[in-house]
C-alpha cells in the first residue's frame, strides 16, 4: 500500500499538470505538420539485376578454375563497388541532363523542375568559375528575362538571344515540346538554375545511390537512388543499370578477344613442343628398340624362369648322370655283381640292354651248370656281357656329356636373358619422362583447343548472362520525410517535454504538499494536517474533531499558552486561528484569544483556569514574533501545501535551534490539494474574494472560510 501511495505520489503532478502535457502535444504535432506541409517529398527508385551464376551464360569461359579455401566467393560484393564506382557512375551522368538543375521559386519553397522545365539553358564557359553557383532567372510575360548572377550583378535580355557574363555565355530559350504538350504550363515566373561541376555532382549523386545486394546467398543486386523529383530517380537507376550491363559486355567480349589470340599463340607453341615430344619418344623407342617395355619385360622373366627350371631339371639328371658312370666305372671288372640304377635312363634302348644282359646273365648261370668258366660258351656269353657293359657305360659317358653341354647352354641362354635386363630402370625412367612430357603437351593442347572453341561461342554470342529482372519507376509516393513518423516523433517529443516541464516546475515549487513530504523533510512533529475543506458544515466538523486530538496530545491544557504563527500570514493562520477558538468555546472550555498584531499589542501570559490562543505576527513581518514564540507554551506553526516553499521548513529548524523555541510543532493546511491548471484559473477570482471576505469577517470575529 505504502507502494502504490508513493507511485500515486510521483504521477500527481503529472496529473495537475495535463493540461500543460496536452498543449505540449498539440504544439508538437502543429509544428510536424506545419514542417511537413513545407518540406521538401524525397522519392526512391529501384531496379534489380540478377548476376549469372559459375555455370550460367551460353558457355563456361572460365580458363582457370580454382579450389582455393581463401578465394573471394562473395561475387555479389564485387559487383556492388563496380555499380558504385565513379567509373560507372560518371558514364551514366554523361548520358542524363543532370548537369544543369532548375527550379521553380514559390513563396515557401523552390520546386526542382528537371524535365518539367519550361525553358532550356545552354552554358558556356571557358572556366569553371560558375560552377555550383545559383542563378536566378525571371521571366517576364513579353519574353524578357532578368538573370542574377551568384555574384549579385544583373543581365536583362530576351528568350533565344545571348547573355554575355565574365568568362561565360547563357542561352535561355522556351522548351517547345513541352509547352506545346502542355498548353496550360506558365513560363512567366521566377527561377533558379545551377551548373553543377562534375565533382560535386558525382558526390550528391554517390550520397543519395544505395546499392546492395538483396540476400546474402542470393546473386541479385538492387540499385536505388533517392531524388525529390520521382522521373529523375528513375532515369538514373535505369542509366545506371544500362551502363552496367553494357561495360560487362564491353569487358566479356575485349576479354574473349584477348584470350583468342592468347589462345593462338600458346596453340602454335605447344603444338611446336607436342611434335618434339612425339619425334623424342620415337627416337628413343628406334634407338633401343623397345616396342613395349612392359610386355617385353613380362616375356623375359618368364623365359629365364622357364630356362631356369629346365636348368634345374637337367641338373638332377645330370648328377644322377654322374653318379651312374661313376659306379659303372667303379664295377666294370665285376659287372655281374653290379646293380646300377637306370631312373635317369628311362628310354627303350637303355631297357633293351638292360634285358638283355640280365637275359645272358642268366644264360651264363645255366652254362655254368654244365660247364666250367674258361669254356668257351662261357666265354663267349661273358664277352658279349663286357661288350654290352662297355656300351652302356659309353652311352652313360655321352649321355652325361650331352646333358652337361645342354646345362651349360642353358646357363649360357640364362645369362644372355638375364643381361637384357641390365639398364631397364634407366630406360624405363628416360622413356616415362619422354612420354610424361608427351601426355602434357598433348593434354594442354587438347585444353586449349577446348578453350578456343569455348571462346570462339562466347564471342559470338552477343548477349549478357547478366539479367535486368526489374527497371525503376517514377515513384508516386514519397519515402521522405515520413508521416506517420514525423507525427510519431513529435507527438512523443511533445509528451516528453510537456511531461519534463510539469516536473521541473513541481520541483521548482517544492511545497510540502502532504504529510510524508512534511516528515521527510523536517524532522520537527507535525500535529495536525488540514484537508481542503469547501463548506462550513465540513470546517466546524473538522475542527471539532481537531480541538479533541490536540487536547488528547496534551496540546491544550489549561494554564497553557497556544500561539499559532505562519510565515507570510497567507497559509491558513487566521482561518485555522478562528475555526479552532470557535472549535475550544464549543467544549465550554475558558479560552482567551487575543492578535499580536505588532510592537504595541500585549502579550500576557495564561492564567491557570484558561487556555490563551495567541494569533501571532507573521515571521516574515516582524522580529516580534520570534519573542511571542519563545514565551509560549506551545508553538502551532501553520504550512499551506500549495504556498509555502520547502526551504522554509529548514529556515524553521534553524529558527527553533538558535533561539531556543519550545514546543514547536507543524500544521499542514491543505494537505493533498492538487487542483489542475484550469481548475486554478477558474477559482483564482473567487478565492481572491473568499479571502478578502475571511480577512473582513475575521476582523470582525466571524468565522473565516478557506
Amino acid at each position: 500500500m505504502n507502494e502504490l501511495n508513493q507511485n500515486l505520489r510521483l504521477l500527481r503532478p503529472l496529473w495537475r499538470g495535463l493540461p500543460i502535457v496536452v498543449l505540449s502535444l498539440v504544439l508538437a504535432l502543429a509544428l510536424a505538420h506545419h514542417y511537413l506541409r513545407y518540406a521538401t517529398p524525397l522519392y526512391e527508385s529501384s531496379a534489380e539485376i540478377k548476376l549469372a551464376e559459375a555455370n550460367e551464360g551460353p558457355i563456361n569461359t572460365n580458363l582457370i578454375k580454382t579450389s582455393d579455401a581463401f578465394s573471394p566467393v562473395n561475387k555479389a560484393g564485387g559487383e556492388v563497388v563496380l555499380l558504385k564506382s565513379e567509373l560507372l557512375v560518371g558514364k551514366a551522368l554523361r548520358s542524363l541532363p543532370f548537369a544543369i538543375s532548375t527550379y521553380r521559386v514559390g513563396e515557401i519553397r523552390k520546386t526542382e523542375m528537371y524535365l518539367e522545365s519550361p525553358f532550356l539553358v545552354t552554358l558556356t564557359q571557358q572556366t569553371g568559375q560558375w560552377n555550383d553557383k545559383v542563378f536566378k532567372l525571371k521571366i517576364a510575360p513579353n519574353g524578357r528575362l532578368l538573370l542574377t548572377t551568384p555574384a549579385g550583378g544583373a543581365v536583362w535580355g530576351r528568350l533565344g538571344q545571348p547573355l554575355k557574363l565574365p568568362g561565360m555565355e547563357v542561352v535561355i530559350k522556351p522548351n517547345e515540346a513541352l509547352l506545346k504538350a502542355r498548353p496550360g504550363l506558365p513560363l512567366a515566373d521566377r527561377y533558379e538554375f545551377v551548373r553543377h561541376s562534375e565533382a560535386r555532382l558525382m558526390s550528391d549523386v554517390l550520397d543519395r545511390l544505395d546499392v546492395t545486394s538483396v540476400e546474402k546467398d542470393v546473386a541479385v543486386i538492387r540499385v536505388s537512388y533517392r531524388s525529390p523529383v520521382p522521373e529523375k530517380a528513375a532515369d538514373l537507376v535505369n542509366a545506371l543499370t544500362n551502363v552496367y550491363m553494357a561495360d560487362y559486355l564491353e569487358n566479356k567480349y575485349k576479354v574473349v578477344n584477348a584470350s583468342v589470340d592468347v589462345i593462338d599463340q600458346q596453340l602454335r607453341a605447344v603444338s611446336a613442343s607436342l611434335s618434339h615430344a612425339e619425334d623424342s619418344v620415337q627416337g628413343y623407342r628406334d634407338q633401343k628398340r623397345i616396342v613395349n617395355i612392359g610386355q617385353e619385360t613380362e616375356t623375359d622373366l618368364r623365359k629365364i624362369a622357364e630356362l631356369k627350371i629346365q636348368r634345374a631339371n637337367l641338373h638332377m639328371s645330370l648328377a644322377a648322370a654322374n653318379e651312374l658312370y661313376r659306379y659303372m666305372k667303379s664295377g666294370k671288372r665285376d659287372i655281374l655283381q653290379l646293380a646300377p640304377t637306370f631312373g635317369a635312363f628311362n628310354d627303350q634302348l637303355s631297357n633293351d640292354i638292360v634285358k638283355r644282359m640280365k637275359d645272358l646273365q642268366a644264360d651264363r648261370r645255366d652254362l655254368l651248370l654244365r660247364f666250367r668258366p674258361q669254356d668257351e660258351k662261357v666265354v663267349a656269353i661273358d664277352g658279349k656281357l663286357m661288350d654290352l657293359n662297355s656300351y652302356l657305360l659309353e652311352s652313360i659317358k655321352n649321355t652325361r656329356n650331352a646333358l652337361t653341354i645342354k646345362y651349360n647352354e642353358l646357363g649360357r641362354a640364362i645369362g644372355q636373358s638375364e643381361h637384357g635386363f641390365v639398364g631397364l630402370p634407366t630406360r624405363e625412367k628416360n622413356l616415362a619422362i619422354l612420354e610424361r612430357d608427351f601426355q602434357l603437351n598433348e593434354k594442354l593442347y587438347i585444353l586449349l583447343h577446348e578453350k578456343k572453341t569455348e571462346a570462339e561461342i562466347a564471342k559470338a554470342a552477343p548477349t549478357s548472362s547478366h539479367r535486368i529482372i526489374s527497371w525503376g519507376d517514377a515513384a508516386l509516393d514519397p519515402i521522405a520525410p515520413n508521416h506517420a513518423l514525423v507525427l510519431a516523433v513529435a507527438g512523443f517529443l511533445g509528451l516528453l517535454s510537456g511531461t519534463l516541464v510539469v516536473y521541473l516546475f513541481s520541483g521548482l515549487r517544492g511545497t510540502p504538499s502532504d504529510t510524508f513530504t512534511v516528515q521527510k523533510e523536517s524532522d520537527l512533529p507535525l500535529a495536525a494536517s488540514l484537508p481542503n475543506l469547501a463548506t462550513p458544515g465540513q470546517q466546524l466538523a473538522f475542527f471539532r474533531q481537531l480541538a479533541i486530538r490536540l487536547e488528547l496530545k496534551g496540546l491544550l491544557a489549561l494554564g497553557s499558552k497556544v500561539v499559532v504563527s505562519s510565515f507570510t500570514g497567507a497559509e491558513g493562520q487566521t482561518f485555522f486561528f478562528e475555526h479552532l477558538r470557535v472549535a475550544l468555546a464549543e467544549q465550554s472550555k475558558k479560552v482567551r484569544a487575543i492578535h499580536i498584531e505588532n510592537a504595541l499589542s500585549l502579550n500576557p501570559d495564561a492564567l491557570p483556569t484558561e487556555l490563551l490562543l495567541v494569533h501571532n505576527v507573521a515571521l516574515a513581518a516582524d522580529s516580534l514574533s520570534l519573542a511571542v514564540m519563545a514565551d509560549a507554551t506551545v508553538n502551532l506553526v501553520l504550512i499551506d501545501s500549495r504556498t509555502t516553499p520547502l526551504h522554509r521548513l529548514g529556515e524553521l529548524e534553524q529558527l527553533v535551534a538558535e533561539y531556543q523555541l519550545p514546543n514547536v510543532q507543524l500544521c499542514l493546511n491543505r494537505e493533498g490539494y492538487r487542483p489542475g491548471l484550469l481548475a486554478r484559473l477558474w477559482k483564482r477570482p473567487a478565492r481572491q474574494m473568499a479571502w478578502a471576505t475571511a480577512a473582513d469577517t475575521a476582523h470582525a470575529g466571524a468565522p473565516a472560510a478557506a
